[in-house]
């Protein structure tokens, strides 16, 4: 039984566009800074916690979960069966992931066959929209819900209550992050073909892959609530909902300490029901946390965007956004791997030292511009993402976007 949503019909959500949009800059702002001494906002949270930086992730995961409804509506309308959309989706994922393995070892040069990493952003995307597609063709509504319940739940029982094979009850703390339950999964399922901690386990790793799929199912939930229209009665529901998420998140999580909505160090309660927020992880309480956020975010953009406009086109200051939005894979996989190249590229200084392009530039026209380290570095970043808009703007006018 189908449970997709009759979305077909709904007016295009410009406003996911933009949120697409907004989360691609501030991916470039993030990974593509000058430096490392970047502002704290701009760097990812070790261990527990999350900063805004940790929130552009699971935010792509959600805004595909969003799409997704709307993709197999149309898809029908054109008379595709649940096989023929299967299919394609597994084809899709097989691009993307082959995508994200390609873009993670690019430009292949201190990696070997035998080392070269598997995982990557790319690739959970690719998994969890495999999966995300599956239950929307097969399961019902319901059904779904108990699968996330699942999900969530088992995933903290696993992590907090089984022992692992040769070590016992692990604690969920950095000392231990090699020989926890996902540390384990990845080891054996890929070996030294990871990135993280010595090779030893994966941020982006199979096991923490399954709650991840619950980030996806969130932005299929918001989906849901669109299905009658883009109305303001829509995004109080959005805004309703992100808030009660947000908060179950951060009680499950141990009240961590917040500033302003990001969550800073360990638990505040201590308690073997608490399961604290934590990307690297990706914890069911960090999986509440960030849909959470996305819906009140999504809400707010659809407000802005598409109910609180005067003219039929999307407000001007969203144009940016949308360039990027409506072409968030090459915008990602183009400025990732252009950015590798500038850091291979060697150029000499006037003093006969050789240095990057990237570094090169971050030496000698931006660090000169400012005397605050993070604010030049910020300063590299936003012009690299200008270049992008620049690049996707073209693009957009001629309508060249890239669909897998």
């Amino acid at each position: 039984m189908s449970a997709a949503p009759d979305v077909a019909r709904t007016p295009r959500l410009q406003s996911l566009d933009v949120l697409r949009g907004v989360t691609i800059a501030a991916m470039m702002l993030v990974n593509k800074q000058g430096n490392g001494d970047g502002y704290a906002a701009l760097q990812h949270v070790p261990w527990h916690g999350a900063t805004p930086t940790d929130w552009i992730f699971p935010f792509f995961l959600f805004m595909v979960g969003v799409a997704l409804p709307f993709s197999i509506a149309s898809r029908r309308r054109q008379g595709a069966s649940n096989g023929e959309i299967m299919r394609h989706a597994v084809t899709r994922a097989l691009i993307l992931f082959a995508l994200g393995v390609f873009e993670k070892n690019f430009p292949f040069l201190t990696t070997s066959l035998d080392t070269f990493r598997i995982p990557g952003v790319l690739q959970r995307i690719a998994f969890c929209y495999l999966a995300g597609t599956a239950m929307l063709l097969y399961t019902t509504r319901r059904q779904q819900g108990v699968i996330a319940a699942v999900l969530l739940v088992g995933y903290w029982g696993l992590l907090a209550l089984v022992p692992v094979p040769g070590a016992g009850v692990v604690p969920m703390t950095r000392e231990f992050a090699s020989q926890n339950w996902t540390a384990w999964v990845d080891q054996l399922t890929m070996g030294r073909h990871l990135g993280y901690g010595n090779r030893t386990w994966d941020a982006n790793g199979l096991l923490s892959s399954l709650p991840s799929i619950v980030s996806l199912q969130a932005g299929v939930l918001a989906a849901w609530m669109l299905e009658r229209g883009l109305t303001a009665a829509a995004a109080r529901r959005l805004a309703l909902t992100g808030l009660a998420v947000l908060a179950a998140g951060w009680v499950w999580g141990g009240f961590q300490p917040l500033i302003g909505l990001g969550i800073i160090g360990e638990p505040s309660v201590a308690s073997a029901l608490v399961f604290p927020i934590n990307k690297m992880l990706w914890t069911s309480t960090f999986v509440l946390y960030t849909s959470g956020l996305a819906f009140l975010c999504l809400s707010g953009c659809l407000w802005l965007v598409d109910l609180h406009r005067r003219a039929a086109t999307p407000p001007r200051w969203t144009f940016p956004f949308i360039v990027l939005g409506t072409n968030a894979i090459f915008a990602y996989l183009a400025s990732g791997i252009a950015a590798k190249l500038l850091h291979v590229w060697q150029v000499a200084s006037a003093d006969g030292t050789r240095l990057s392009a990237w570094d090169w530039a971050q030496v000698h026209v931006f660090a000169p511009m400012i005397a605050s380290a993070p604010l030049a570095s910020l300063i590299h970043s936003t012009c690299y993402a200008l270049l992008w808009v620049a690049i996707c703007a073209w693009m957009y006018r001629r309508r060249l976007f890239l669909k897998l």
